[in-house]
């Protein structure tokens, strides 16, 4: 290969990596001022493969029971409502007071399900605990798309010092 052709071969190189996204989008701002193409910077918001196992459980405890409990309570006031009505009346409901009642159902299985779920969630370990925490830290690496020269530009814009 001669040296035009290894000037102009793309490549793909994490520039930086930052612990918050506002720090990754200054960074890439400050290297599109240098002239850099826009499309050809990003950044990637990284999770490390251990934080994903943790993140994948965010919906936990009260607000997990609050949604399962919602759906069921809910449900349950349908078919209790129908059952209801139908031996009463023998007609299917479709009045106000048949639609309160499977509201009162769904909103009384929502607040059993947080209460449940707030439980659950207190009852276990702490290390069960880390993997509904929506906080968990992430990184936010900055990517640059380019020749060498693309590349070293991207590192000065940042400060850094030039790889060999």
């Amino acid at each position: 290969m001669t040296a035009q052709t290894m000037q102009t071969r793309q490549n793909s190189e994490v520039i930086a990596v930052y612990g918050s996204r506002r720090e990754a989008d200054q960074a890439k701002k400050a290297i599109q001022d240098a002239g850099i193409m826009g499309q050809r910077v990003y950044v990637d918001d990284h999770v490390s493969p251990t934080t994903q196992v943790y993140a994948q459980g965010t919906t936990v405890g009260g607000q997990a029971g609050f949604f399962a409990g919602g759906f069921l309570g809910g449900a349950l006031g349908v078919f209790a409502t129908i059952i209801i009505v139908f031996q009463m009346t023998g007609d299917y409901p479709h009045s106000n007071l048949s639609r309160l009642m499977v509201l009162g159902f769904a909103l009384a299985g929502a607040i059993f399900g947080a209460l449940v779920g707030k439980g659950v969630r207190d009852s276990q370990p702490v290390s069960e605990k880390i993997k509904g925490d929506p906080d968990l830290s992430r990184q936010f690496r900055l990517v640059v798309e380019g020749n060498s020269d693309e590349l070293r530009q991207a590192r000065q814009a940042l400060n850094q010092p030039p790889t060999s």
